[in-house]
This record gives C-alpha cells, sequence and structure tokens, in this order.
C-alpha cells in the first residue's frame, strides 16, 4: 500500500494543493462541456433525448473503468492514474473540434468517459491518502471547492465561448485548460511504496472485490439517488431556460457556486465536530426544496432562487457523504472504495440523464424537475435507514474493541 508524506495534522501541503488545481483544471474544462454539449447536440440537429444520451453514455463508460483504475490505484500507483486520465481527457476534449455529427460526437463523449473515470478515482483516493483523519470532513469539504470553483466558471465560460465566438473555440479552451492538470500530476510526489503492498497485489481477489468494496455500497446507494437531480440540473436546465428566452442562465450556475461554497466551507468542519448526520438530512432536504422551485420556475429569478437552495443543500451533502465512505473503508481499499463511491454517481447522473431527457419529451421539464426532487427524498431515506444503521453498527465495532484493549 501507499503511506502518506504528510505532517500530523498539515492540511494544505504541495501535494493537497496539486491535487486541488489538479481537479480544479479538470473540472473547469469538464463543465464546460457539460453546458456546451447538449447545445452543440440541438446545434447539429439533435434533441432532449440526444442530450440525455450524451451525457449517459459518458458516464456508463466511466462506470466500466472505475473498477480497473480504483485496482491500478490501489496496487500500483495514484499517480499513474491521475496521468493516464489527464492526458485522455484533454487529448479528447481538444477532438470535439472535428465533431460534426451527432454519431461522432455520441462515440468522442463515450470515449471522454475514460479520462474522466481515470482523473476523479485518482484525484479524490490520493486526498483521502493525505488528509489529517481529525481533519478529513473539513479536508474533503475544502477539497470539494475545486468542483465549486470549477462550477462557478465552467458553464458561465462556455456560454461566454459560444455567444462570442463558436464551439470549435470553446472545444480548444476547454482543452488547454485540461492541459493544466498533465503539469499538475507529473508534480504530485507523495507516494512511496510500502513492501507489503506487491504481496497484497498477488493475492486472488473475487471479482466482486475487484469492482466494489462492500463497505462503499450503502454511501453509495444515497449518492446515486442525489445524483440523479445532479444528471438532470448539469444536463437540462440551459435547455428549459433557452425554451423559456431566458439567456442569462450562465447566472444559475454562478449563485448555486457561491452557496456550494459556503457550505462547502463550514460543512466539512460541522460534520466534524457534530457528525455527518447534522449535516446530510438537512442538506437532502434542501436539494429537494431547489427542484420544485425548479419546476415552477418562469423567470430568472426563480432560476437563482433554485441555484442558491441547490448550492446549500449540495454543499453539505456530498463532503459529508464523501467523508463517512472513507472512514468506513479499510485504508488499503480506498481505491476500491473510491471507485464504488464514483460509480455510484455516474450510474445516478447517468443513468438519470437518459431516463430523463426521455421524459422530458414526453411529460414536459416539469415532470424531469419534480422526479429529481423524488430522487432527493428517496436517498434521505437511504441514508436514514441503511447509513446511518451501517455506520452505528461500526461505531459499536470500534467501541467494543476499545474497551476490550483497556480490559
Amino acid at each position: 500500500m501507499l503511506e502518506q508524506q504528510s505532517t500530523v495534522e498539515k492540511l494544505w501541503t504541495k501535494d493537497y494543493f496539486l491535487t486541488f488545481s489538479y481537479a480544479m483544471s479538470t473540472q473547469i474544462s469538464n463543465n464546460m462541456l457539460m453546458t456546451a454539449l447538449p447545445l452543440y447536440a440541438i446545434h447539429l440537429g439533435g434533441d432532449n433525448s440526444i442530450s440525455g444520451m450524451l451525457f449517459g453514455f459518458f458516464m456508463f463508460v466511466a462506470i466500466l473503468f472505475r473498477p480497473y483504475f480504483g485496482k491500478l490505484s490501489d496496487e500500483k500507483s495514484r499517480r499513474i492514474v491521475l496521468i493516464i486520465g489527464a492526458i485522455v481527457a484533454a487529448f479528447i476534449t481538444l477532438s470535439y473540434v472535428v465533431a460534426f455529427s451527432i454519431s461522432l460526437l455520441l462515440i468522442m463523449r463515450s470515449l471522454h468517459g475514460i479520462g474522466f473515470s481515470a482523473t476523479t478515482n485518482a484525484a479524490g483516493t490520493v486526498i483521502s491518502d493525505i488528509v489529517p483523519k481529525k481533519r478529513l470532513g473539513e479536508g474533503i469539504g475544502y477539497y470539494g471547492l475545486s468542483n465549486t470553483l470549477a462550477t462557478a466558471i465552467g458553464p458561465a465560460l462556455s456560454i461566454y465561448l459560444i455567444q462570442q465566438f463558436n464551439y470549435q473555440v470553446l472545444f480548444i479552451v476547454a482543452g488547454l485548460i485540461g492541459l493544466i492538470s498533465i503539469v499538475c500530476s507529473l508534480f504530485i510526489t507523495y507516494e512511496k511504496r510500502n513492501p507489503n503492498a506487491f504481496v497484497k497485489s498477488k493475492q486472488k481477489r473475487k471479482i466482486s472485490e475487484l469492482l466494489f468494496e462492500k463497505t462503499a455500497l450503502p454511501t453509495g446507494l444515497v449518492t446515486a439517488f442525489v445524483y440523479v437531480a445532479m444528471g438532470a440540473a448539469l444536463t437540462f436546465i440551459p435547455t428549459f431556460a433557452l425554451s423559456l428566452g431566458i439567456v442569462d442562465i450562465g447566472l444559475y450556475f454562478t449563485v448555486y457556486s457561491f452557496a456550494l461554497l459556503f457550505t462547502r466551507i463550514v460543512g466539512g468542519k460541522l460534520a466534524d465536530k457534530y457528525g455527518s448526520s447534522y449535516v446530510i438530512i438537512p442538506g437532502l432536504f434542501i436539494m429537494a426544496g431547489s427542484f420544485v422551485v425548479l419546476a415552477y420556475a418562469s423567470t430568472l429569478g426563480g432560476f437563482i432562487i433554485s441555484g442558491v437552495l441547490y448550492g446549500l443543500g449540495l454543499g453539505f451533502v456530498e463532503p459529508a457523504l464523501n467523508a463517512v465512505m472513507i472512514k468506513l473503508c479499510p485504508p488499503d481499499r480506498r481505491g476500491a472504495g473510491n471507485s464504488t463511491f464514483f460509480t455510484a454517481k455516474d450510474l445516478g447522473s447517468g443513468g438519470g440523464a437518459i431516463a430523463l431527457g426521455f421524459i422530458s419529451l414526453q411529460a414536459g421539464f416539469k415532470a424531469v424537475f419534480l422526479l429529481s426532487a423524488l430522487s432527493i427524498i428517496i436517498a434521505f431515506l437511504a441514508y436514514f435507514f441503511v447509513l446511518r444503521r451501517q455506520m452505528k453498527r461500526v461505531r459499536l465495532a470500534e467501541k467494543a474493541t476499545l474497551q476490550a484493549r483497556v480490559s
């Protein structure tokens, strides 16, 4: 296994900053495409179902490769996966310049899922290695700011480039931003080989152990339902706004990002101090409310209110769930644990985007966003009746072990 070299309590180490920068550059590029590609598909003659498939195929390819990258992270090197992901993502992003048909766009977007799978899986695993255990919620919360800032910058930059130039210029800029992550990955040097790692890598494991980390499955269940709504937000909000004649929809993502920034900063500390339920439960209800508001929005003001609520809720929920997964996962299985956690995100957002894309054609956007709110309520039920029980069992087991040592 890989050992961390950071000091006990220091958070903003060189490798933490480089991983933060790596994640932010990949996510800015990715968020630019999340906003642009559904509009580009319509520009090429597609409809909402194509927009959903673009997102869905991307996520499902990411799912297929996550077990491999999780295994490679655990048994070989986090850094190798970081580099592979950055190169693949940047190259594919630049290649969208020549995607002049729906079929080619779908193929390239699917291949892009390989890079996304590697970058998110490896970066999340690196963070779980180098963040001090007592500051886990805080460290993950701050790390999540990389995605928050990317969400604030990416969609707005994407819409600006489309309006001022064209889609090809957007793809070039997004690709160049992605190249920053390659540079960052080359300078991340915290890991060193543990002599026992090679022995462990030679041990035979069941296929299910390579695909999933069982301790992360309850967290993944909650996360999947949360991300059904995320898939709807990223995929259909620009198109919904366009159908209403709202042109400044980039403001939705801006206010969402600032709200997310606020709760990510305070949410991790609150979770560390008071427990995950203190932030996850109210966060889920705030998120559900945001989609109800969105379903009935008809003006930019309604979108902005929804964006603020969604950012506040997600900023509480996501880092707390990530911290719970890491706490429950054995240290030598963090790569597989992160693979399971991100697979749940991909299944939720990708599957949700495809299903809700077809629903939007039959029932409209109102139904899409109300179903997204329902998905968040299901996530709450999964947290309350499944994940909390697992957490309680682990706490009781740890308490019993501690008492046995004392006696």
